[in-house]
């Protein structure tokens, strides 16, 4: 009895799916969100995402030229990076008490960013490339890297004492400097002293923001886009992250709020909806080419990463958390790959 054996090639060769298409479904998402942005800040946002864009594209031009085979032209990849670079970059200032110390406005905004755009395409987008794999986020990396000499100034919270109330202690929306009102103050640009009810602060985090990431304007935004660029991709985004992610980190910000007491929902918005987390949760941590391969590797590093992220802003009064915990944990990948690989039937 005669049978046929058919082979067919790889799923990943006949799929509808490829790299450079994916690439540009989530260049179309990215710049969905750089668009809503400009309800914040208006044009100094869309002209600081083209910059980026910029910037980023011409020298992986310039470095494929010079690389050849170690660092092939790859415009769509770079375009996708710079616009994760300006989306993670922070706009606008909080307050009125507030002194700008850092570039958080246009024009020296354009020019940090344009820095951190060149920093992650040659150090950490094309240099890693020559060590066979990147080990961390290019752009998380790039924007420690840049603003390490602002680090007293922009990550910790002990330097915003006057105005940024500890995580350690009850956090609630009473009180004429409760942390409603800091968060009104922040995200709002409304009079520090000034009353916050609930819906204002979840409007704020929820909807519209005038002081944070590009990219997290809006959390409703990224959420939508988000999903839809998920859908879109069948499959090709690592969703597991993102949503072991915000599990991990709503679950554990509930938790918190027992320990400290206060009003548990304004502690889970805030976690949750700030923009870097949300924007870290849907378009950083999800990174293809940082995170682990297998499913349950990536809710250990989903896990970890929300855990983190909230140690440090809870007890390490560190306001880039997010970006620290996903660099940590993108260093431990290489550990996380080996989790959930199936084991070939047969003899050693």
């Amino acid at each position: 009895m005669n049978r046929e054996l058919v082979v067919e090639p790889s799923p990943h060769v006949t799929g509808r799916m490829t790299k450079d298409l994916l690439m540009k479904y989530t260049f179309v998402a990215l710049c969905i969100l750089a668009a809503v942005s400009y309800l914040s800040w208006g044009i100094t946002s869309i002209v600081l995402s083209a910059i980026s864009v910029l910037v980023a594209v011409a020298l992986d031009y310039l470095l494929s030229l010079v690389m050849k085979e170690k660092g092939p032209l790859n415009t769509m990849s770079a375009a996708v990076f710079g616009l994760i670079v300006a989306l993670s970059y922070t706009l606008g200032i909080p307050s009125p008490l507030y002194v700008e110390v850092l570039p958080l406005t246009a024009p020296m905004a354009y020019v940090y960013a344009a820095i951190t755009a060149a920093v992650g395409m040659i150090l950490l987008k094309k240099g890693q490339g020559l060590l066979g794999r990147k080990y961390v986020n290019p752009a998380a990396t790039a924007k420690l890297l840049v603003f390490l000499p602002f680090l007293h100034e922009f990550f910790l919270i002990e330097e915003h004492t006057l105005m940024f109330p500890s995580l350690t202690t009850p956090i609630t929306f009473s009180g004429e400097f409760s942390f409603a009102v800091f968060l009104q103050s922040c995200f709002a640009n409304a009079p520090f002293t000034a009353g916050a009810s609930p819906n204002d602060v979840l409007w704020t985090l929820g909807v519209l923001k005038l002081h944070g990431w590009v990219g997290g304007a809006s959390s409703i935004a990224v959420i939508i886009v988000g999903i839809a660029l998920i859908l879109f991709s069948r499959g090709y985004i690592k969703w597991r992250i993102t949503l072991a992610y915000l599990v991990t980190t709503a679950l554990f910000a509930f938790g918190l709020s027992y320990v400290y007491g206060g009003d548990p929902l304004l502690r889970v918005a805030y976690h949750l909806f700030i923009g870097s987390s949300i924007f870290l949760a849907f378009f950083m941590a999800t990174d293809p080419a940082t995170t682990p391969l297998t499913g349950l590797g990536q809710i250990i590093f989903a896990i970890g990463v929300g855990v983190l992220a909230i140690a440090f802003q809870t007890w390490g009064h560190f306001l880039g958390g997010a970006i620290l915990a996903l660099i940590i944990m993108n260093l431990t990948v290489p550990l996380l790959d080996r989790v959930g690989i199936h084991k070939p039937f047969g003899r050693r």
